[in-house]
C-alpha cells in the first residue's frame, strides 16, 4: 500500500489532506507535523468527510520538525513512497490580508526568502535521510524548486500555477468552438505570474510571455483563444480559500508519481526547470511534453522572460536571484537596506526581516 507523506499542515497542506482523503488513489496518508493536536483533529475531519463520500484511507499523524536534528531519522523511519511539502514562513494570503499598502506593493518575488528558507531546511533533512522516492514541492515551485536543484537535490515537480490557467483556457476554447471540453487538446508553457493574472475582475493590460496551443480535432484555434484571454474577466476571491483550487491541482500530480501509467498534465518546475510546462508523469519519472513545433530552448526562454513579471531579472547558476529594480527599490523601502539580489544562504536572514514586518 503506497504511502503519501504530507509535511506540515498549513492552509495548502490541510487542503491537500482533505482532497487526497476523498480522492480514492491514496490509501495511506501520513501527516508529519509539529502541532500534533491540530493534525489529529484535521485528520479526523478528513477521515469523516472521506467516509461520507465512500472513501476510507488510513491516515496517521507523526510528530516531526524538519528543523530538528532527528528529522532525517524520522523521514527514514517513515519510508514514504511519495512526499509533498509546502512550508513557508509567510504565505501570500497573509500579506494580502494585512491591509498594509506598502507590503502589498512589494512584487511577489520580494517575498521569495520566506518561501525558500524553510524549503532549504527541509531539503537538508531530506538529503541526510538518504531517501530516494519522488517528492513534490508546492511553495512557489516555479522558482524555489529550481533553486533547490541548482544547489543540491530538489523536488521532482511542483503543483498549481500553470495548471490553474487551464480551466479558463478550456472554458474560452469551448465557447469559441461549441466543442465539449474533453475534445480540446491544450499545451501551455508559462510561469507563476501568468496564473496570478488570469482570475481577476478587470481586463488584463499585459500578460506575461507564454506559449499556447489549442487543438480541436486537429484544427488549431490557438490565436482565437489567445486573443480572448486578456479581455475576459473571471474573478475569484484571492484569499486563503484559494488553496482549495491548488489542492485540486495537486491530486493528479501526486497520483501520477505513484502510477505505472503516465499522466499527461501541466505542472511547474519539472526536474527543476524554471516555470511551468506540459509534462508526462509516472512512477518512472517526469518528462517535459512539448508539441513538435516548440523547442525546449524556446520554452525555457519564455519562462525566463516571464520572471520579470514576478519581480526577478534572472536566476544565476548557483541559485542567486537577481531582483528587478522595482523589487529592489521596494525591499529597500521596507527593510531600509539594499537587497538587489538574494543568495540562497542569505534567505533565512532576509525572511526573518520580512516576517517581522507582518507579525
Amino acid at each position: 500500500m503506497s504511502k503519501l507523506l504530507l509535511i506540515s499542515l498549513g492552509k495548502l497542506g490541510g487542503a491537500v489532506l482533505e482532497a487526497a482523503a476523498r480522492d480514492g488513489r491514496f490509501p495511506h496518508i501520513i501527516v508529519a507535523t509539529r502541532n500534533i493536536a491540530h493534525a489529529r483533529a484535521k485528520a479526523n475531519a478528513a477521515r469523516i468527510g472521506a467516509a461520507l463520500e465512500g472513501q476510507y484511507p488510513r491516515i496517521d499523524v507523526v510528530a516531526f520538525d524538519f528543523n530538528a536534528p532527528n528529522a532525517p531519522e524520522i523521514l527514514r523511519k517513515i519510508q514514504p513512497d511519495l512526499m509533498f511539502a509546502a512550508p513557508t514562513y509567510l504565505p501570500w494570503w497573509k500579506v494580502a490580508a494585512s491591509g498594509n499598502a506598502k507590503l502589498k506593493a512589494l512584487p511577489f518575488a520580494g517575498w521569495l526568502a520566506c518561501h525558500l528558507a524553510p524549503m532549504l531546511t527541509l531539503r537538508a533533512a531530506w538529503e541526510k535521510s538518504e531517501l530516494h522516492c519522488p517528492w513534490v514541492g508546492g511553495t512557489y515551485p516555479d522558482v524555489v524548486n529550481a533553486i533547490l536543484h541548482m544547489t543540491g537535490q530538489g523536488p521532482s515537480i511542483g503543483i498549481g500555477n500553470i495548471s490553474e490557467c487551464l480551466p479558463k483556457i478550456r472554458f474560452l476554447a469551448s465557447q469559441h468552438t461549441n466543442a465539449p471540453i474533453p475534445e480540446l487538446v491544450i499545451k501551455l508553457v508559462g510561469g507563476h505570474a501568468l496564473s496570478s493574472s488570469f482570475y481577476r475582475d478587470e481586463a488584463i493590460k499585459e500578460l506575461p510571455p507564454f506559449l499556447l496551443q489549442v487543438l480541436w480535432h486537429g484544427h488549431d484555434i490557438s490565436l482565437a483563444v489567445k486573443d480572448k484571454l486578456r479581455s475576459v474577466k473571471m474573478a475569484v476571491e484571492h484569499d486563503a480559500e484559494i488553496n482549495r483550487i491548488t489542492a485540486s491541482a495537486a491530486l493528479d500530480v501526486l497520483a501520477s508519481l505513484l502510477s505505472d501509467e503516465p499522466y499527461a498534465l501541466h505542472a511547474p518546475a519539472p526536474n527543476g526547470l524554471v516555470g511551468g510546462y506540459p509534462v508526462n508523469i509516472s512512477r518512472k519519472g517526469v518528462a517535459v511534453d512539448l508539441p513538435r513545433e516548440w523547442m525546449l530552448e524556446q520554452a525555457l526562454g519564455v519562462n525566463a522572460a516571464a520572471l520579470a513579471f514576478d519581480g526577478i531579472t534572472a536566476i544565476e547558476k548557483d541559485g542567486t536571484v537577481i531582483f528587478t529594480e522595482k523589487t529592489a527599490a521596494a525591499l529597500k523601502a521596507l527593510l531600509g537596506e539594499e537587497w538587489p539580489r538574494l543568495k540562497p544562504d542569505d534567505a533565512p536572514a532576509m525572511a526573518a526581516k520580512l516576517v517581522a514586518l507582518v507579525s
